[in-house]
């Protein structure tokens, strides 16, 4: 167990400006995971395109991530201006990705498939241009809060709060791309059997609801109301440059081994985030759209409020066991829950029907909530540790190699987490390939089609939780040895300059 330090006062950050930080993880959520929320329930679902494409399409704006993402890192790192290195870019860029997520579903529906996924991919990069300048300058941002071991966990836990309010609100966009296409549409968004269907005109209301309200305008308040901490240290240091300071990231033991961690990490959680909605649909609700998307909302509601009950519980065991022993706990737990989804995951429950307002009914199934509970506090846990812990090795960075470069790791760090998600996804349209899933079929799927799925579903948290435990044991940076990072760099740089930028 590591013997922790207390926050001194003025390592502390204010309430206030927590949360003005937090909430731009609201939008960081939707900017990073909306895309691929909607992809498959829009473009395979609803506009018959190939799985397979959609997945390939989803990979392919990972390739300009890979030069987009270190050159906002570069930039941001070396640019100055009165309002900072970061604050600039964060605002033009949430506005720009807003509206360019709104643009993703216009692809007019009686093209051929060529034709929508060639638009999905061009409006893909535009929109990841967006977010790149947005997300890189705001995870740094988060790195610099505190020169504080605990207060880092502290920081990040208010980001975990509205990620986790993100993820939650995510969980609902289909039902509430439903809901507007009933309003909209009246009985013309319903099927023959009378059942409320998912249609392109509820989508267009929704995508511009996220776009305009959740991205553009709570994405801006970070760069409106967060102040920077390194603003005057890193006035007069020498100029970061772009290739040997991404080589000099990789040769940092403790960041490999982060991202390996984030791989295996994103790999556990996406993977089965993709398929569960396709089980659900036609394995656990025969087919029927909305009874599964609904169930689907309900499980991601449920996965939310099982990370904001975690916040504190994963902050304390933190602060007892290390960032390492917390993380070793929820790892753990996704093991036991990846091989649990084989047995969650199946028809014949119990489900109780909730009247919604007179428009559609709430299926609730009380076994599909185990889910939440052992597979749900890793990703706050993740959300939490791993940014703290990156801002830990940005200090022995700075210690190493002499200047803060929070942007060159934040940008590497994005890229990975970006192209592991793309991964993902191409995995679950691998895996409906294998599986043999045809959605025109609808419910009528082959034989065996079903059980391969799941086989999925429940394996990859599984394996993939015990490979980031792994990886996990030869992660070296402890409380300890952070105090000592943090004594020498102020022996060098002393702490006059960012008393000096905390006060701005």
């Amino acid at each position: 167990m590591e013997k922790m330090q207390k926050t001194a006062k003025q390592d502390r950050v204010p309430t206030w400006e927590k949360m003005s930080l937090g909430v731009g993880a609201f939008s960081a959520y939707f900017g990073y995971a909306a895309v691929g929320i909607l992809a498959y329930p829009v473009y395979n679902m609803k506009l018959h395109v190939e799985a397979l494409w959609i997945g390939m399409a989803l990979m392919v704006p990972r390739l300009w991530d890979a030069f987009s993402d270190p050159l906002m890192g570069f930039i941001s790192d070396n640019f100055h201006s009165r309002l900072g290195r970061r604050r600039p870019f964060i605002v033009s860029g949430a506005i720009g990705m807003g509206i360019l997520f709104a643009s993703i579903w216009y692809v007019p529906e009686n093209w051929g498939n060529v034709a929508k996924i060639s638009y999905f991919i061009i409006l893909q990069l535009i929109y990841y241009t967006f977010y790149t300048i947005f997300s890189v300058p705001y995870n740094a941002l988060t790195y610099e809060m505190s020169p504080d071991y605990n207060e880092r966990n502290r920081v990040m836990a208010f980001n975990a709060f509205f990620h986790k309010a993100g993820e939650f609100l995510g969980g609902w966009m289909l039902p509430l791309a439903t809901l507007f296409g009933l309003l909209v549409l009246g009985d013309g968004a319903r099927n023959d059997k009378g059942e409320p269907e998912l249609t392109m005109v509820g989508i267009h209301w929704m995508v511009w609801a996220i776009g305009l309200i959740v991205m553009a305008a709570i994405g801006a308040i970070p760069g409106l109301f967060v102040r920077e901490r390194f603003k005057r240290i890193t006035k007069d240091q020498e100029k970061v440059k772009l290739l040997s300071s991404a080589k000099q990231a990789f040769s940092s033991a403790p960041f490999v081994i982060l991202v390996s961690v984030i791989v295996f990490n994103t790999l556990s959680g996406v993977l089965a985030a993709g398929l569960d909605q396709y089980v659900l649909v036609y394995f656990m609700n025969d087919g029927n759209e909305a009874a599964g998307f609904l169930q689907k909302a309900i499980l991601t509601s449920g996965y939310a409020i099982m990370g904001f009950a975690s916040i504190p519980v994963i902050t304390w065991l933190a602060n007892k066991l290390g960032k390492k022993g917390s993380l070793y706990f929820v790892y753990s737990l996704m093991v036991v829950g990846g091989v649990m989804k084989w047995f969650i995951f199946t028809p014949g429950h119990t489900i109780y029907k909730i009247p919604f307002f007179g428009l559609f009914t709430l299926p609730l199934d009380p076994y599909m909530l185990v889910d939440p509970l052992l597979c749900g506090p890793m990703w706050v846990a993740v959300k939490i540790m791993l940014a703290s812990m990156m801002a830990d090795i940005c200090d022995e960075d700075e210690l190493k190699h002499g200047s803060r470069r929070e942007g060159i790791f934040s940008a590497v760090f994005s890229w990975v987490e970006k192209m592991v998600l793309s991964l993902a996804f191409l995995g679950t349209a691998v895996s409906l390939f294998i599986s043999g899933f045809d959605p025109k079929l609808g419910a009528e799927q082959a034989a065996g089609t079903f059980t391969k799925m799941r086989l999925c579903l429940a394996g990859a948290p599984a394996i993939t939780a015990v490979f980031a435990i792994i990886a996990l044991y030869f992660y070296p940076l402890t409380a300890k040895r952070a105090a000592e990072v943090r004594r020498q760099l102020e022996e060098r740089r002393g702490v006059a300059n960012l008393s000096q930028d905390n006060q701005q």
